[in-house]
Order: structure tokens, then C-alpha cells, then sequence
């Protein structure tokens, strides 16, 4: 009894915050807007985000018997609110809780950094990771990160540096491993066999995975894309030069960051070692870089953070890029309000690592009633936030650049959201209650639409399957009297159209 009459007074409160006034509508016998009734609320009102740690079964990769084989470890991983599981599974296999071990020690080697954008991982060793007895330990190590996180959903590369630095083996770029290897034995003769075969007369074509880093039109981010890349000399630079002039294939958020019209003056770009030890790769551009980026739309930092991220996570032992123009380095970039500056015009990927992107897919309905997804450059922490994902919503109302828009009636806004909670892969969204007020007077179509596009959106994310709304904590039988709201509701393909070839 006390628990019914605390909802009563509950409800009755929020609709006194609310400024719920009944109104009279057609066909409405019971003559007023109403609080949804109690059912089923959470024990706790949800604000904010609410991400438990989550326990994930992951197969941790070791190589045994010198690399012949690999073992696999079946484990839970516990991932904390704000870390990726690549990044937990990372750390589980290099501080190993049973007996498994590689066949060879890997000392002191941690893990200094792990970026996980648009399904690539890349995960930087401490320089630790190369006190081993040969090259093929040293796969073997990369080899069982790459195994792992390969294992989990929605990894589709893996790219492992080791201080900041790619690798190379047989003097080949390693580059973004896609699939799983059953043996570094075999993996390793492979590996010199593509370089006896590039380096003889008669060269072989040698293919690599890269991860290419491209601008977004909107924002200021730059985004990872794998890409196969064929290489027909050991002139790797070239190659990613014109493959990022390709620009993004993937990505439609994204553009390309170098103009088709520019023009490198030294046909193979050089690499000199730096007094430090250190090695710079050397581009140096025609005069008229200036005029095709501004042409293009681009601005020069980034040129700078696409060459800088997309070399030094490929190239082996490069440690920064020389953007030269005419012949005069760059030596400075603005971003925004921030200057960046690179002493002696060494451009380094820790300069612009910040600034890398992920994109998360968003729907939004057409005039029809039908959604279609759209790709949004957002920060890599957003991209695992359901809440800031609803919010990224917000940005597509009332747009007069598109067809496509989040259909939310006028005066409701991304604070309207109160809260999310992730329990079970189920997300519990948490909306004002002038979310619901304003939703009333929606047909049953722009209601379809509004709820799908949260829900879809939603249910994108590799760790939610279905989507339940509630109402200042209390659960709601439906926003405007068409779809039931009391259950878990699952993604609806059904009402999902592809965009055109071409478009966003």
C-alpha cells in the first residue's frame, strides 16, 4: 500500500513540474494527457549513463612450441564503464592469472595505449615488447594480440606498434592483421618469401593491409580506414600517398586529405636519420599545395594529421613525417583555437593520436516514414556512449540542408534524455517528462519514426540488442498511443531503407 501511494504522489508531482494540463482531444473519452501508469520501474531513478562493469567471454591467444601452434584460453573479462574490450583482453593476456604463457618471457611488456575506432584496435607495446631472442618471437607476440582481439565482435583489424613505432619483418611492413593466424611458423616464412620475391627482378606484388586516416566534413576528427594496399617496389610511402588520394571508401563522413592535384616534387620520398636516432620520412610538395587545399576545402592540419597517422602506423621504424612545401618544412598548425607546433618540423602521430575519430551509424526518417542509417563522426569515447549517442540525434532536427532529420516535436532537446541504463543488453532510456508531453499530439506514424530512430540507433551498438522507455523512471504503455512501449523493443529493419549510391 505505502509503495502505491509514494508512485501516486509521485506521479502526481511530475505532472505539476510538467505543466501536464489536460487537454481535450478527439476521440479521447478520458479527456486528458496522463502520466503512464507504474510498472516494472527500475529500483533507482536513471540519470546520466549507467555502464556496469560487464563480464565478456574472450579466447586469449598464446603461442606454443616455438610458434608451431597456438593455445587457446576460454576467459571472462571484466570491462570497466569507459574501457573498450579489446583494451581489457589486451591486458589480460600480457598479465596472464594461470599458468599460460608465451613459449618465450615477455618481461616487463604493458601496454601503453590501446585506440579502438570503426572496428580497427591499435594497440601500442612499451618498447619492452622487443627484448626477445628473434624476429619470430616478436610476431609471435603481435600474432597473439591480433588472435585475441580478432575474437571479439565487431574487431575487424588489428594493428600492433611497439613504442609508438610499426614494425617490419623480413624487411616488409607488417601491417593490420584481419585474420586470424593458426601458426607464426608458417606466418614468418611467408613474410620472407614476399621479400625474396619483391626484391628479385622479376617482383612479385606484395600486398598489406593499412589503416588510412581520413578528415570529416564535419568536426574536427580524423578517422581510421582499412585498406588493402598493393605494393610493387619497396616505395610504401608512394603507395599510401596515392591511396589516401583515393580518399575514404568506407567512411561517407569522411573526405579525402590530400588533392588530387598535388604533386610530390621528389618522386620517392626519403627517410634520414635524425641526430637523435630517430627516423623522418621527407614529403616535399609542390608550391601550389596552398591553392588545392583551399580549393578542396581542406585546411593544412588535416594534411598533417592524415600523413602523420597514416605513415608512422605503417611504415616500419618511422617515428615522424617532414611536410615540406617548396622545400620550407611546416613547422605550425591550427586546429580550432589550439596551434600546434612541430619543432623542427617533425610531425609526430602522438601530435594528432587526440584527434582520431570513430563513426557511429544514426537513423533518421525521410518524409515517407522511413529511416535510413547515416554515418556521424563522433569521438572514439562517444562511439561506446549510448547516451551521447542519442544526443548526436539531436543534431539532425530541423535541418534545412537535408531530408533526413531526427523527427522530435519542437521544444524538446537532448537534456530530455534523463538517463541510460545498460543491464542484460537491454538499454533502459529514461525520458522527461516533456519528452512525453510534447510527443502526445504525434500520429501514429511520426511516432513510429521517433521511437525507431532511438531504438535503431541504439541497437547499432555491438552491446545493446533491444531498447525499454520509461518515463521519469516510471514505465510507459506508449508515447502517442500506437506502439507499445511496456517491453523491450528490437531494432526494426523493416522500415530501414539504404541511402542512394553516393549520399551520406
Amino acid at each position: 500500500m505505502k509503495k502505491h501511494l509514494r508512485l501516486a504522489a509521485l506521479l502526481l508531482s511530475l505532472l505539476v513540474l510538467a505543466g501536464c494540463v489536460p487537454q481535450q482531444r478527439d476521440g479521447d473519452a478520458a479527456g486528458g494527457i496522463a502520466m503512464p501508469e507504474p510498472s516494472d520501474e527500475p529500483e533507482n531513478m536513471i540519470l546520466g549513463e549507467q555502464q556496469p562493469s560487464r563480464l565478456s567471454n574472450v579466447s586469449l591467444y598464446y603461442a606454443m612450441s616455438d610458434g608451431a601452434v597456438f593455445s587457446r584460453v576460454p576467459v571472462s573479462i571484466q570491462a570497466d564503464a569507459g574501457k573498450s574490450l579489446p583494451e581489457a583482453a589486451v591486458e589480460a593476456l600480457l598479465n596472464p592469472s594461470g599458468s599460460e604463457e608465451m613459449y618465450f618471457s615477455t618481461g616487463d611488456t604493458h601496454m601503453l595505449s590501446c585506440e579502438y575506432a570503426c572496428g580497427i584496435a591499435t594497440v601500442n607495446l612499451s618498447i619492452d615488447a622487443l627484448n626477445v631472442q628473434s624476429e619470430q618471437e616478436e610476431l609471435a607476440l603481435l600474432t597473439a594480440i591480433g588472435n585475441t582481439l580478432l575474437g571479439i565482435d565487431g574487431v575487424r583489424g588489428v594493428n600492433v606498434l611497439i613504442g609508438g613505432r610499426s614494425e617490419s619483418f623480413g624487411g616488409l611492413p607488417h601491417g593490420v592483421q584481419t585474420e586470424v593466424i593458426p601458426s607464426v611458423t608458417a606466418s614468418y616464412a611467408q613474410l620472407l618469401a614476399e621479400r625474396d620475391h619483391l626484391m628479385t627482378d622479376h617482383a612479385m606484388p606484395v600486398t598489406r593491409t593499412a589503416t588510412l586516416y581520413f578528415p570529416t566534413a564535419v568536426g574536427s576528427w580524423l578517422v581510421p580506414e582499412l585498406r588493402e594496399v598493393v605494393f610493387n617496389s619497396d616505395d610504401f610511402a608512394g603507395a599510401l600517398i596515392e591511396a589516401l588520394k583515393a580518399g575514404p571508401l568506407e567512411q561517407t563522413c569522411s573526405v579525402a586529405s590530400i588533392p588530387a592535384g598535388a604533386e610530390l616534387l621528389d618522386p620517392k620520398p626519403s627517410v634520414k636519420t635524425l641526430s637523435s636516432g630517430e627516423h623522418a620520412l621527407t614529403l616535399n610538395f609542390s608550391s601550389t599545395l596552398a591553392n588545392y587545399l583551399a580549393f578542396s576545402g581542406l585546411e593544412i592540419w588535416e594534411l598533417a594529421g592524415s600523413l602523420a597517422l597514416t605513415v608512422c602506423s605503417f611504415l616500419p621504424e618511422i617515428d615522424a613525417v617532414r611536410i615540406q612545401v617548396a622545400g620550407d618544412p611546416i613547422t605550425v598548425c591550427q586546429i580550432g583555437d589550439s596551434v600546434v607546433r612541430f619543432e623542427d618540423g617533425l610531425i609526430r602521430r602522438s601530435d594528432f593520436a587526440s584527434y582520431i575519430g570513430s563513426v557511429a551509424t544514426l537513423y533518421l526518417a525521410d518524409s515517407f516514414g522511413t529511416l535510413q542509417p547515416v554515418q556521424r563522426a563522433v569521438s572514439t569515447r562517444s562511439a561506446l556512449s549510448p547516451r551521447n549517442l542519442l544526443s548526436e540525434l539531436f543534431y539532425y532536427t530541423d535541418r534545412d540542408d537535408s531530408q533526413l532529420s531526427f523527427p522530435v516535436p519542437e521544444n524538446v532537446f537532448a537534456e530530455d534524455v534523463l538517463g541510460i541504463q545498460i543491464a542484460g543488453n537491454i538499454a533502459r532510456v529514461n525520458l522527461s517528462a516533456n519528452f512525453y508531453r510534447c510527443c502526445q499530439a504525434l500520429d501514429a506514424s511520426a511516432e513510429r519514426s521517433l521511437v525507431y530512430c532511438m531504438v535503431n540507433t541504439l541497437c547499432a551498438m555491438d552491446n545493446i540488442r533491444a531498447v525499454r522507455f520509461y518515463v521519469e523512471g516510471v514505465s510507459a504503455e506508449t508515447m502517442a498511443g500506437s506502439i507499445y512501449l511496456r517491453s523491450p523493443l528490437m531494432p526494426n529493419p523493416g522500415i530501414v531503407v539504404e541511402p542512394p549510391a553516393g549520399e551520406p
